[in-house]
């Protein structure tokens, strides 16, 4: 054996473990390299579709979890106060495996109020809830929920409101996203304005302010009409302040003006308010009037009161007078060709009532101008009748004492 010590070492080595075997050059992978899920380097390619001896076995490939990921929008941005908004929730799945039992949560702000939600939604105090047991979203996937919402239609301008969404699943880590969104406040005023003339010639308007919304307007101002005199409510000057004023809601306003002018007058109003108005073709009304001239004062004399025992006109105690031989008949005046009196016979002369000791039947004689001129007239006739009548008498009376 002096020839051979190796084969002597060996002997000894066996002896002291008793476990060795001989495995062939070509030794198998050790296990903790067959584990590992990178590829041997530089591989044979296999034929007929199967490995080459010694090329190292590829172990299957583990799918990663479902990777989720929430994000949230609004629309409009900014939000309309007191009109209706919709918060848009977007769900994706960006790893390789299913994400099984998704609930989806949106907490609202406490100034907005929620509308009509779908249909695997449910509502608890402010908090929306989605989905749950039996929802799947597959792998490469993504799932979108439209959550409407209107805000308090109180709201000052620019108020900033915050809608927080959160994603859980089964086997996967959860996901969050918070939403911040400023507002923006719309009044959509309207003023009508309208006028009434009195029969004394004062002009009335009546002013009507109306807010369409959606928001609440504030610090709303009228103009009122020129020279009118303003309502209590307005205090001094052509402005008058009215305030905040809610969606729906309507104010009167009435002014009156005496116009020193006659003919067609036209005034105008105009309103505005802190809230923006993409509609203001209606902030401002104008109304027309006629104003007629005064009428003049009737000429003719104003019926005399009934009176329990009227007196005689003065025609008929002339009348009256005259069928007593205290003065000639009454001559009507003469009309001309036309059929018209004479301008001093159409110039009436309104009757004055006596004095109360003439009321009784009495024989004096009123000593008008008329009256005298008539009197003297008739005494001057009778006087000349009786002269022809005794100038005549005499003459027969002379013709039958002279001798035939």
């Amino acid at each position: 054996m002096g020839g051979r010590p190796g084969i002597a070492a060996l002997i000894a080595l066996a002896a002291l473990g008793g476990g060795w075997t001989f495995e062939p050059a070509a030794a198998p992978t050790p296990a903790s390299e067959a584990e590992s899920p990178m590829p041997a380097e530089n591989p044979r390619p296999a034929e007929n579709g199967n490995p080459r001896p010694g090329d190292r076995p590829r172990p299957p490939e583990t799918p990663r979890p479902a990777v989720l990921r929430i994000a949230s929008t609004v629309t409009p941005d900014p939000m309309i106060i007191g009109a209706e908004s919709v918060y848009t929730l977007t769900v994706t799945n960006l790893g390789n495996g299913d994400a099984t039992d998704a609930v989806i949560t949106d907490v609202l702000d406490q100034n907005v109020s929620p509308g009509p939600l779908p249909g695997d939604c449910l509502l608890t105090n402010r908090t929306i809830t989605c989905g749950g047991p039996g929802l799947t979203i597959p792998a490469g996937q993504r799932i979108v929920y439209d959550i409407p919402v209107t805000t308090e239609p109180t709201l000052q301008d620019g108020t900033k409101l915050t809608n927080r969404a959160h994603i859980t699943a089964l086997d996967t880590n959860p996901a969050e996203t918070r939403l911040l969104t400023r507002t923006q406040a719309r009044a959509d005023l309207e003023l009508r304005n309208s006028a009434a003339t009195s029969p004394g010639g004062t002009i009335t308007y009546t002013l009507t302010v109306t807010n369409h919304g959606p928001s609440q307007a504030t610090d709303v101002t009228v103009q009122g009409p020129g020279q009118a005199k303003q309502p209590s409510e307005c205090g001094q000057g052509r402005s008058c302040p009215l305030g905040p004023l809610a969606p729906d809601e309507s104010r009167t306003l009435t002014y009156t003006i005496a116009p020193g002018t006659t003919g067609l007058i036209e005034t105008c109003a105009t309103v505005h308010a802190a809230a923006r108005d993409d509609r203001t073709a209606d902030n401002s009304s104008c109304a027309r009037t006629m104003v007629e001239p005064a009428q003049p004062p009737s000429q003719s004399p104003a019926p005399a009161p009934p009176q329990p025992a009227p007196s005689p006109s003065h025609h008929e105690r002339q009348a009256v007078q005259e069928d007593k031989g205290a003065g000639p008949a009454r001559h009507e005046p003469r009309q001309d060709d036309s059929g018209t009196p004479p301008a001093a016979a159409r110039a009436e002369e309104p009757d004055v009532p006596p004095p109360a000791h003439h009321r009784d039947d009495t024989t004096e004689l009123p000593l008008t101008g008329a009256s005298v001129w008539m009197l003297g007239l008739g005494v001057a006739v009778l006087m000349a009748i009786g002269l022809l009548v005794r100038f005549f008498s005499r003459q027969e009376r002379d013709d039958a004492g002279r001798p035939s």
